[in-house]
């Protein structure tokens, strides 16, 4: 059987690496030698030892797949190129089962790293539940329980389960060796913790992740990620020096190697952070800073950001400068794809300067809209402004109206 496949290893190995260091695998040779699965190593970034150290050593089907599962951690640009070789030339010599089912794990697990979650379903629901029993997890082979585990983490983050997801993150770090993917899930932990709002915990995993980034001296986007990450929590527990000077590093990094994305998460957390230091003046640079590297990419800016710079305008009371804004963003063809949301966005402000009859009844319509949308988070905001507005008017029966609407979010 292995004399029929399609590529020898030597080849299989030159299609993923196109290294000539390769050249001296010898057809029929295996397991491959040593100094061959440390090139692979080297070649994609993974720690010393991540294809050597495992038990069983008589499939070359592990050695790819344990490939694929640091390629999807790491580098999902990459794993599709690994997921063909073996698709055309492996598939059918995985075996035994537990091959088969990790490779599927897998296979579905880059899916969901893509974001393409109707693929990544249909293959959960028309293989993987069949393969694998979840009771019986324990005594499957380790390779198994890592690529499950993880596949599992994914599907539960993109059903907006955060809590079940984070579960399944830390048992599949558990098993991971250290190095730079063990980093790399510490990090996405940490940022599960941070959408729980445990931010002591978030914090305690990021800065394990900053460490281990920084002992390899390498992957410096997620070394990047990871101080911003930090900034951010640090933040939101009122920790605003020490959230500066994680930005600080952040910052020359982003700015090093022109990782806009993270240019513009920067800017804005900064903004925020000199918006709870009523460093208004400030805050507005810096988020005027994150919104012109979105626009100057083609991107959507972030409506946080927006929406932090209304609340600079209404503080210091610049109607000229939110009314332009206003109308910015309508014009926008990045942004005036959804009007009734930046109207919303805009309720404070529509009810601070903009509180005329044509206004009013245009926030009327964005918040019937939402209400067929039943977007909870942006109702609950306008419910709640607009009852402020009645009290402050006088309008108890109109206000008691609104906070009662807002209750129910």
């Amino acid at each position: 059987m292995r004399n029929n496949r399609k590529l020898t290893l030597k080849q299989t190995a030159d299609t993923i690496t196109s290294s000539s260091y390769l050249a001296k695998i010898e057809e029929g040779n295996y397991p491959p030698r040593p100094h061959v699965l440390q090139a692979l190593e080297r070649k994609f970034e993974v720690c010393a030892g991540f294809l050597t150290n495992y038990e069983r050593r008589d499939e070359d089907a592990e050695y790819i797949l344990r490939l694929l599962l640091s390629n999807i951690v790491l580098h999902p640009d990459k794993a599709k190129e690994v997921i063909d070789v073996i698709e055309e030339n492996y598939f059918e010599y995985l075996s035994p089962i537990n091959l088969e089912a990790t490779y599927l794990c897998l296979k579905c697990a880059y899916y969901f790293k893509i974001n393409d979650t109707k693929k990544a379903i249909d293959l959960y629901e028309n293989f993987i539940i069949h393969y694998i029993d979840e009771t019986e997890l324990r005594s499957y082979p380790k390779l198994v329980r890592e690529s499950f585990n993880y596949m599992m983490a994914l599907k539960m983050f993109s059903e907006n389960m955060i809590k079940e997801s984070t579960y399944y993150m830390e048992m599949f770090v558990d098993s991971v060796e250290q190095g730079p993917m063990k980093a790399a899930v510490i990090y996405n932990i940490a940022l599960l913790y941070g959408k729980l709002e445990l931010h002591s915990k978030a914090i305690q995993f990021g800065l394990k992740a900053k460490f281990m980034f920084e002992y390899t001296k390498k992957y410096e986007i997620l070394l990047c990620k990871t101080n911003n990450l930090l900034a951010a929590q640090h933040m939101k527990t009122g920790q605003h020096e020490e959230a500066l000077q994680y930005l600080k590093q952040a910052l020359i990094t982003a700015t090093k190697y022109g990782y806009t994305e993270l240019l513009t998460l920067i800017y804005h957390n900064k903004g925020l952070i000199n918006i709870d230091l009523k460093k208004y003046s400030e805050a507005e640079e810096f988020l005027q800073k994150s919104i012109e590297i979105e626009l100057a990419e083609g991107r959507t800016p972030l409506w946080s950001a927006y929406r932090a710079l209304i609340e600079i305008y209404i503080i210091k009371e610049e109607k000229e400068k939110g009314f332009q804004l206003y109308q910015a963003l309508h014009e926008n063809n990045l942004t005036n794809q959804n009007k009734p949301y930046i109207t919303i966005l805009f309720t404070d402000f529509i009810l601070k300067f903009l509180n005329n009859e044509e206004y009013l009844k245009e926030l009327d319509r964005a918040i019937e809209y939402y209400e067929k949308q039943n977007e909870n988070e942006l109702l609950y905001r306008a419910y709640r402004s607009l009852g402020d507005y009645h009290f402050q008017e006088a309008n108890y029966k109109v206000s008691s109206i609104y906070y009662q609407k807002a209750l129910k979010y």
